[in-house]
């Protein structure tokens, strides 16, 4: 028959005033300021529930503090706001207000973290309490620090997984985080839907359900291309587990299909499925160094959106007037104010198109340089075919670097595949009026002789 004791040792367990309990199990031995559960302990309080299979309380003489408590075989514990741990034993010291959780395998603590299931696994589990104000009245909130030591497994939902040596819950000031550590001079692993990411340290924000990653490599995959987006940054932050990470501070993303992307910041995008890339945006200087024969690279101060579904890069500079972006490859070289380039579906680049204040620079294969202005050009690189034009009552400005030809037009087109490989075309001049030489002197003065 099972004894269920009440309230009869709030005296020498914690002292609290206002709280209730109820105790029992099978058999109760009282030994030498000890006290001794067996065959199934069970305690339920305001803090929660206890379960395990003996329990024993000992220095219970000691007035004004906690006492020391050891809890033996199947110990399982369900906080009041339905946290579970559950371990092979426990031991309270009051010293060090330290509970401290251990199994032979493994110490398991599962909970519900706005509606997703946080399940943390590892060797042994220390708690730290607050017990000045525990002594007043016991509650989950005095519980100000959690260890999980040696081989800890962290996962969200069964999906979402970090392996690491150690992990530290702590709750300061309405604020709770999870912090993760590796082992000296290794790394953090995490997996996710067959991504894979390395860091020195991984943070999770309980409140707000934010994973960030500190000193970070890793690779995120395009399910549908079969194909990897690997990347290095000193920072990784993934908010509520939403379909973007964000990338900051020494950036470099490798994309298979466009190039070697770096920045400052780099966005990606996923499909709500998860299951390809949707986007790579980027801010503030960066560059991207294209795989192509022709060695280029695009660089700008502002934003670059790298479009997936569409084939589509769109850049854009700052908005403050001395501020362009730049394309730059074997045969020329493009400043301007926003750019759009659309590659094939081998990844190649087959057109891009710059525009406003665009300045240019040429050089054909028999190593002609020339120089130009307009206000939007359109590139064709697999063809060398370049065609540039002017808004209404504005020219389009051409010189070469040799002074054998000058020109003023409302279009030009350049093509080295044709006999006349320079041609212009509307209202066409072969020199230029005093307004577009000192254009021109203004722009290209300090780079060559334009006279």
């Amino acid at each position: 028959m099972r004894k269920i004791i009440f309230l009869i040792i709030i005296p020498f367990l914690l002292f609290a005033q206002d709280e209730s309990y109820k105790i029992s199990a099978d058999i109760l031995n009282f030994e030498k300021n000890n006290l001794h559960f067996e065959n199934g302990f069970y305690l339920e309080h305001s803090f929660g529930k206890i379960f395990a299979n003996s329990a024993r309380f000992s220095n219970l003489k000691k007035a004004n503090r906690f006492v020391d408590f050891s809890l033996k075989n199947g110990v399982k514990l369900i906080t009041n706001t339905n946290g579970t741990l559950i371990s092979e034993n426990a031991d309270f010291d009051s010293f060090s207000s330290q509970i401290r959780f251990y199994s032979k395998d493994f110490v398991t603590y599962e909970d519900k973290i706005k509606s997703r299931d946080l399940k943390i696994i590892s060797n042994e589990v220390t708690c730290l309490l607050d017990t000045k104000k525990a002594m007043k009245k016991l509650n989950i909130e005095d519980i100000y620090s959690i260890s999980f030591l040696d081989k800890v497994t962290l996962s969200l939902d069964n999906q979402i997984n970090i392996y690491c040596q150690e992990a530290l819950f702590e709750k300061k000031e309405n604020e709770s985080k999870v912090f993760l550590y590796p082992k000296d001079n290794d790394f953090c692993r995490f997996t996710y839907e067959n991504s894979e990411i390395f860091a020195k340290k991984a943070v999770l924000d309980l409140d707000n359900l934010d994973l960030e990653f500190e000193n970070t490599r890793g690779q995120i995959n395009n399910l549908l291309k079969n194909k990897s987006i690997s990347f290095v940054a000193s920072r990784l932050n993934w908010h509520n587990f939403e379909n973007s990470f964000s990338l900051s501070d020494n950036v470099k993303v490798i994309d298979p299909g466009v190039g070697e992307i770096l920045s400052n910041q780099i966005e990606i995008l996923k499909n709500i499925d998860q299951r390809s890339i949707r986007k790579i945006i980027s801010r503030n200087n960066t560059t991207i160094n294209f795989f192509s024969k022709n060695k280029s690279y695009l660089f700008t101060q502002g934003i670059i959106e790298l479009d997936h579904e569409k084939k589509k890069i769109s850049a854009f500079s700052l908005k403050n007037k001395d501020h362009y972006l730049v394309y730059v490859d074997d045969n020329v070289s493009i400043s301007a104010k926003k750019a759009t380039l659309l590659y094939d579906e081998n990844d190649a680049i087959k057109n891009i198109v710059l525009e406003n204040n665009v300045r240019f620079k040429y050089k054909d294969d028999k190593n002609f340089i020339g120089y130009g202005l307009a206000d939007k050009i359109e590139y064709l690189p697999q063809k060398t075919k370049i065609l540039l034009s002017s808004e209404k009552n504005r020219k389009v400005l051409f010189w070469q670097e040799d002074k054998s030809l000058k020109l003023s037009a409302n279009e030009i087109h350049i093509n080295p595949k044709e006999k006349n490989d320079i041609k212009g075309l509307g209202d066409v001049r072969f020199t230029f009026n005093l307004e577009e030489q000192n254009l021109i002197h203004e722009i290209f003065s300090k780079y060559t002789n334009y006279e």
